[in-house]
Formats: C-alpha cells, sequence, structure tokens
C-alpha cells in the first residue's frame, strides 16, 4: 500500500488539528489557551476553547461555568516556495532575412504552505448549585452533549 506524503498531512490535521493548556488561577477559576491548525481559523480555535471550558468544568468537580474574558489572535503566515522547474516552447519561422518567434516559459513545483496556529483564550468562572451566579451559568453537561462523559474523559482535539 503506498501513502502518498498529501494525505498524510490531511489526516494529520484532520486528527489532532488543536492543542489546549489549562492554568488555574483560582479554586473556581482557570484560563483555557488553545491552539488549532490553520485549516480551523479562529472560529474553530474559540469552538474548541468554548468546549474544553465544559470540560474542565466537569472534570473540576463542578457543573455550571460562566466566560468571564476571552481573547483571540490569528498567527497563521502563507509562505509560497519557489518553483522547482521551468519549460521553455519556442518557435521560429523566417520569412526572407526576417526571423519571427515567441518563446513561452511555464514554471511549476510551486507551493503554497499554511504555517502557525489560530490560538484562543478563555477565563473561566466554575459553579456548583448553592454558590451565587450558579442560576445564570452555562451549563457544562448539556453544552457537551449527549456523549459528554467521553468527551470529558477524552477532551476536545478538533475543531470539527
Amino acid at each position: 500500500m503506498k501513502i502518498f506524503p498529501a494525505a498524510l498531512v490531511l489526516a494529520s490535521t484532520l486528527i489532532g488539528c488543536a492543542s489546549t493548556s489549562v492554568t488555574p488561577v483560582a479554586k473556581n477559576q482557570i484560563v483555557i489557551s488553545t491552539s488549532a491548525a490553520p485549516a480551523c481559523g479562529r472560529s474553530g480555535a474559540a469552538k474548541v476553547a468554548s468546549k474544553m471550558a465544559a470540560v474542565e468544568t466537569i472534570r473540576r468537580g463542578y457543573q455550571r461555568y460562566i466566560i468571564a474574558g476571552a481573547d483571540a489572535q490569528n498567527n497563521v503566515r502563507v509562505l509560497q516556495t519557489g518553483p522547482t522547474y521551468a519549460t521553455t516552447y519556442s518557435n521560429a519561422s523566417v520569412y526572407g532575412n526576417t526571423a519571427y518567434g515567441n518563446s513561452t516559459t511555464l514554471f511549476g513545483g510551486q507551493q503554497t504552505i499554511l504555517t502557525g496556529t489560530n490560538d484562543a483564550a478563555l477565563a473561566v468562572v466554575m459553579f456548583n448549585p448553592g454558590e451565587a451566579g450558579f442560576d445564570r451559568a452555562i451549563d457544562a453537561k448539556a453544552e457537551l452533549g449527549t456523549n459528554w462523559q467521553e468527551l470529558a474523559t477524552k477532551g476536545i482535539k478538533t475543531c470539527s
């Protein structure tokens, strides 16, 4: 079986296109920092960070959370490689003492490469029943959906 490099790049982009780190800042407060692949876009990074806020709320023994602050940054760059080959097509004709002709050179092999990340950061405050703010907070399990237990265990790794 032959595996093409482009297929490997595509597969790796779709499998693990986001990573998240969590910084505790108080007993019930964390900062979620997410970096996502260029293909995810800034909204994809924000989506992963938002879902990870729900995941971390459950992991830390809380039921609900609010987003107290948010930030995003686009660090994506587009690079164009130089051509790797050139092909020249020429033709000429002579009429009497005059020569006529043209030449066309086609350059190929260049590639467009996306590098960098889309980043999102969220300040999250977590709540349990009876605490001030619980009633207006987002339910973490409802935010993750019916497979919340699996997501709480594995986390969110893709922006799709």
